[in-house]
Order: structure tokens, then C-alpha cells, then sequence
């Protein structure tokens, strides 16, 4: 795609906006179109700096409600812009350069029929989105090009203050394409209960049993609960988060290992400003690390990814991140401006079984959103180690986003 092609579909996007809300307006149901264009770049010790430019297109329809069923399905198309040859796709061969997994693909990103039979029950089944909490071990992951989705059934309850979620999954499509997607048998369980207006307490327990010849040994069985919350106080606003999990193995897990996570974070916010200081700490036991394979991997250690990755958080001996954020957020509608925001966060990251110092990490954005759902977006990422195992290899990535999504 040209430079000049690409911004005539940006500047399409508007009218493709209003004819999504005609259709919908005429019972056609609702156009899906989600279009981001991408340059990233990817400086690592050890490989060839690498960088792609590729555009992600995902086009789809979801149907009128009738009598409680819905229909959805979507498709998604990733190719990069030129060659991909300087760049380490996971699909190109190009090993000798810093991975960035966009590899060039189209397939079913979404297939799937929602039934409600009555008020709080809901049911969906086929290729979908789940994600609970803040989607550390069950999310459909966004951050590469290629969406994470699952093929699972899907059963939710609401009823007063409790919401109840089970699922069965069987497989999840990771991504690039569809040679790097995982099958799985495994039940997940979630319980949500509105403590007050401002307070939620959840509890949950996955049981992931991933069938996936090589990839058995991230099977587990995690259990625990989250509490969040919130204050106000005149201008000053204060958000809370507290999780602890616990995993062990499980199904077609190939060792055994007992593990702990604690995830704590609070954020102070005054007229935009808001400074978030946080303090995780993951376990380890010397030969295996905390599994997340139907989780986010992305943006909980670091935006580098230098702890995170491949179904798995932290390092075999486990990990301490204590990281502070300062970021802002401006209201604009001047022109075709709607919203400026940017930050800066720092990480510090040292082992947690032996104590060992890992370095440290800076990660900075700042984001311009514009009418009609396009924004345009830039980021950055430098982690920094002591070049000694288990630490990974120092990093450096920078992301040039433009997107477009109704």
C-alpha cells in the first residue's frame, strides 16, 4: 500500500462511519471496521535492528437482535508495506533480525452465534473475544497485529450485585496467521460481585489444560481474586487494584511447580494529571516461570517485552517489578482534535527467588485522537539490563500507530 492509497482510506473512513449507521438505522444490522497502519522499529543485543510497516484491516458484521440471537463474523488481513525482509516475522524465515510478529495473512478472526433466553443469561458460541479482569490470564490480545481470538462456548449470568461467567475453551488463535495457534481442553470460571457503587471483588479459577504437541508444559490450574476500587474527593480521584493468584500444574503440564503472583497498583488523579505507582511480584522456582497462554502478554512488565512473551511472564526465577507512571490527558475539540494524551513509566525489575538486579525499563507514549475514530499514536520502549542470565537481552522499540476502528 502507498502513502497515498493509505490516506485516502483514512480519508474514507468517515463515510464508511455513516454508511455502517444507515445500515443500522435500516435494520441491517452493523458494519465492523477496524484499520490500523503501523511502523515499528526494533533495535535488540544480539540480532539485526529490524523494522516493518504493516497494515492490519479486520471487516465484519454483526446481525439485528432477533428473539434474543445474534450473529457475528469478522476477517482479518495483515501485510506489510514493501519488503518484509528486514524484519523477523515468525512466518519469513528471518531469524538473524529482532522478532516482530506481524507476519503478511488473512483469516477468520471472528465466527460466532450469541443467544440471550432471558434477561441475564447469555450464551456464545464459536470464534470469539473473552477477556476477564484486567486480562493478565484471559484476554483476546490485541498489542500485534494479529487479534487474539478463542474458540470457546461461552455461558454468563448477571443477577443484582453477582455475575457468573464459565467457559470451555478449545483453542486459541494467536497469531500471525494460523501456524502459531494452540489447542486446548479447558474450563474457565469467573465470579464477579459489586462490593458498592465504587468496589468490586472477583474470584476466579482456569483450568488450562494446553493439548498443543510442544507446548503442554504451559498447562496450569490458576486460582485467585482481584478487588478494585474508587474514590473521589472534590477534583482528586483514587483507583486501586489488588489481585493474588496461585498456579500449580495441571492436565498435560510436563513438570511440577507451585507458583504465587501479586499484582498491586493505586493511581492518583487530579484536573488529567494522574500518577500510578504499582509493585508486582511473580514467582519463580529456578526452571520455570508463571504461564499465561490465554492471557495478554503485552504492557504488564514493560511495553519492551523483554519479561513477557510466548505464553509466559517473568523469568525462571521469578520476578519484582516496581514501577511508577506519570501521565495526562487533555479534552481538546479544536479543529479535528478530541483528546491529547502521553506518559512516562519506569520500571525496576530484580529477581525474585535469588534477588538478582534485571534492570530497568522506560516506556513513553503520546496520543492524538481525532473525529470519526481515528487516532494517531506514538511509543516507546527502552529496557536496559546487566547482561547476565538470567536477565534477557537490552531492547529498544518504538511503535508509529494510525488507526481507525467503529
Amino acid at each position: 500500500m502507498t502513502r497515498t492509497t493509505l490516506w485516502l482510506a483514512v480519508a474514507a473512513m468517515p463515510l464508511i462511519s455513516a454508511a455502517s449507521a444507515q445500515a443500522q438505522d435500516d435494520g441491517f444490522g452493523t458494519l465492523l471496521l477496524d484499520v490500523r497502519a503501523r511502523h515499528e522499529t526494533v533495535e535488540q543485543t544480539g540480532k539485526l535492528d529490524a523494522s516493518a510497516t504493516t497494515v492490519r484491516t479486520r471487516l465484519g458484521w454483526r446481525s439485528p437482535d432477533w428473539h434474543g440471537v445474534t450473529l457475528l463474523g469478522e476477517l482479518e488481513n495483515v501485510f506489510a508495506a514493501g519488503s518484509d525482509d528486514g524484519f523477523n516475522s515468525g512466518l519469513n524465515g528471518q531469524t538473524q533480525y529482532a522478532s516482530i510478529s506481524d507476519g503478511s495473512f488473512t483469516e477468520l478472526n471472528r465466527l460466532q452465534a450469541g443467544f440471550s433466553p432471558t434477561e441475564g443469561v447469555s450464551v456464545t458460541v464459536g470464534r470469539q473475544y473473552l477477556g476477564f479482569d484486567d486480562g493478565r490470564f484471559v484476554a483476546s490480545a490485541g498489542h500485534r497485529q494479529d487479534k487474539n481470538s478463542h474458540d470457546a462456548l461461552a455461558v454468563s449470568y448477571e443477577r443484582g450485585a453477582f455475575d457468573l461467567d464459565y467457559v470451555y475453551h478449545a483453542r486459541i488463535n494467536r497469531g500471525p496467521g494460523e501456524d502459531f495457534d494452540w489447542d486446548s481442553d479447558s474450563h474457565l470460571f469467573h465470579l464477579g460481585y459489586d462490593v458498592s457503587e465504587a468496589s468490586t471483588l472477583a474470584g476466579f479459577l482456569y483450568l488450562i489444560d494446553i493439548t498443543e504437541p510442544g507446548r503442554e508444559e504451559r498447562s496450569n490450574m490458576t486460582w485467585g481474586g482481584r478487588y478494585t476500587g474508587a474514590r473521589n474527593w472534590q477534583d482528586w480521584s483514587v483507583e486501586y487494584a489488588l489481585m493474588y493468584a496461585h498456579q500449580s500444574d495441571y492436565g498435560s503440564a510436563t513438570t511440577d511447580f507451585d507458583l504465587d503472583y501479586i499484582a498491586s497498583e493505586i493511581e492518583f488523579g487530579h484536573n488529567g494529571l494522574a500518577l500510578n505507582v504499582g509493585y508486582d511480584r511473580i514467582e519463580g522456582d529456578g526452571s520455570t516461570s508463571f504461564s499465561n497462554p490465554l492471557g495478554s502478554n503485552h504492557g504488564f512488565l514493560g511495553w519492551a517485552d523483554a519479561f513477557s512473551g510466548g505464553g509466559r511472564q517473568g523469568t525462571v526465577d521469578g520476578l519484582e517489578d516496581l514501577h511508577a507512571m506519570l501521565s495526562f490527558s487533555r479534552d481538546i475539540n479544536t479543529g479535528p482534535f478530541n483528546r491529547l494524551s502521553g506518559g512516562v513509566r519506569r520500571h525496576e525489575f530484580d529477581a525474585d527467588r535469588t534477588g538478582a538486579d534485571l534492570g530497568g525499563e522506560w516506556d513513553v507514549f503520546v496520543t492524538a485522537r481525532f473525529e470519526h475514530g481515528v487516532s494517531l499514536s506514538w511509543q516507546f520502549a527502552d529496557y536496559d539490563g546487566p547482561d547476565v542470565a538470567p536477565a534477557p537481552a537490552d531492547r529498544t522499540k518504538g511503535w508509529v500507530v494510525l488507526s481507525y476502528a467503529h
